[in-house]
């Protein structure tokens, strides 16, 4: 299937996303399509705003469909956002990944990728040492990676959040013996993290910040893009309210079934539960060099979403199934055109009611994490059932 595929958060959808899909139709002169995060993102926070929105705003700026990743692999670490995100784009069929990096040469990510696929024994002995003496899984990965290579400014080449999710999909496109062609583009704001402009251009996270603060976007976003609702303050509020909620209601040995659960965390995460009313608190107070704040958020938001470690499991032994969440309707000849042999996509109910019981386990926590978000936000007429498919 001649096109590109993206994998997103869009979070919001800004000038910088505008400028990535449309470097990619450039360079590869194929169609767009997004796999884009659900109402929940990698952080293990809920978006900023709705994924129809989202949806809406890429399909507005260029892109031909967008789908939805599952939030197994949307709030899930990189290496598992990446294997799910590139498992759901084979079966689909695409001939091309673009992908945002920052400073680095596309064959010096190739390069790490190809030593992580390898696994030689050098390189496992490496990371496992790491990983013994308390080092959480970036940091001995880039330990690993700089012992085993003879690559510059490794440390610095992984510091950066792109750069870490663009070796996850080489990775993962090795590890699947796919054939899609990876197209390497550089952001064109300041990085991820910086909160300077750079024109027209801003990162996802400072444009995050100004709506918080109730700042004017509009320098930063598409003209034609939508933003009228946000998931504001007080309803991240309510949000980690139930989450804290629903850990108290649990014991540590139901706790010990969700994913990622492992060590004993469960104790840890109960007992902070029980003794702080903010999840920023428990969240600092169950934090380590082992169990980084962002993994922490994850396994915070993993039992209120009903993220299983055998759902996790489950989905590497089904074909793969994803929501289309919005499509141009010049280009829905796109559904025509994939292999249904290979991957199920969900357009009506119908194509709800023919998944096969691990697919619908894994779309039902989609409809659970949205159905929270919606209620939350107040917008329960966004059910998902309800919309389907948006056609623009």
């Amino acid at each position: 299937m001649n096109f590109c595929g993206i994998i997103s958060e869009f979070n919001p959808f800004h000038n910088g996303h505008e400028y990535i899909i449309n470097e990619a139709k450039k360079v590869t002169g194929f169609e767009v399509i997004c796999l884009m995060s659900g109402n929940f993102i990698q952080r293990g926070e809920a978006a900023i705003q709705g994924k129809y929105d989202r949806a809406k705003n890429a399909i507005n700026a260029g892109a031909a469909a967008v789908l939805e990743l599952p939030t197994i692999y949307a709030c899930s670490n990189a290496e598992n956002f990446a294997m799910g995100a590139i498992k759901i784009l084979g079966a689909l069929g695409i001939s091309h990944l673009a992908f945002g990096v920052e400073n680095v040469e596309l064959d010096t990510l190739l390069k790490i990728a190809e030593l992580k696929v390898e696994n030689s024994e050098k390189f496992k002995d490496s990371f496992k040492n790491e990983i013994q003496n308390g080092i959480n899984y970036n940091t001995a990965l880039k330990r690993a990676i700089a012992k085993n290579t003879k690559i510059e400014n490794i440390d610095e080449i992984l510091n950066k959040p792109n750069n870490i999710l663009a070796v996850e999909y080489l990775t993962a496109i090795l590890k699947l013996k796919l054939n899609i062609k990876p197209v390497a583009i550089n952001r064109c704001d300041n990085g991820f993290y910086s909160t300077e402009t750079k024109g027209k251009f801003l990162s996802a996270s400072a444009i995050r910040d100004k709506i918080f603060a109730g700042n004017e976007i509009s320098e930063f976003v598409p003209k034609n893009a939508k933003y009228e609702v946000f998931f504001n303050k007080n309803m991240l509020k309510m949000l980690n309210l139930m989450q804290i909620l629903n850990i108290r209601k649990l014991s540590t040995s139901e706790l010990s079934k969700f994913y990622d659960y492992s060590e004993g965390i469960e104790f840890r995460i109960k007992s902070m539960a029980e003794n702080f009313n903010s999840l920023e608190e428990i969240s600092d107070n169950v934090s380590s060099p082992r169990y980084r704040k962002a993994r922490v958020n994850k396994l915070l938001l993993y039992p209120l979403l009903e993220i299983t470690k055998d759902i996790i499991n489950g989905s590497l032994k089904t074909k793969p199934a994803c929501k289309v969440l919005a499509i141009n309707k010049n280009k829905k000849n796109f559904l025509s055109e994939y292999n249904k042999e290979n991957i199920s996509l969900i357009v009506t109910n119908k194509d709800y009611d023919n998944l096969d019981k691990l697919q619908k386990s894994i779309i039902d926590i989609d409809l659970n994490a949205s159905l929270i978000y919606n209620t939350i936000s107040e917008k329960i007429e966004m059910s998902d059932k309800k919309i389907g498919t948006i056609f623009l």
